[in-house]
């Protein structure tokens, strides 16, 4: 397998970045849905993905 992600740092850096992701999804309260309904539709809504970004923000105030 010539997957590069298996290599090096990368597991462990990918590991955090999907961390980093999920908590700002569980942190975004706006679209009462599952993480994998908050992904999809931060995958297709750009003003929702800014929404999440948002709420990944220590100091958010809009969620």
């Amino acid at each position: 397998d010539e997957c590069r992600i298996r290599s090096l740092h990368s597991p462990q850096n990918f590991s955090l970045l999907r961390r980093i992701a999920l908590n700002a999804l569980e942190r975004e309260s706006s679209f009462g849905r599952s993480i994998r309904q908050k992904s999809r539709r931060a995958a297709m809504n750009d003003q929702y993905m800014i929404s999440v970004l948002v709420a990944a923000l220590p100091n958010s105030t809009l969620s």
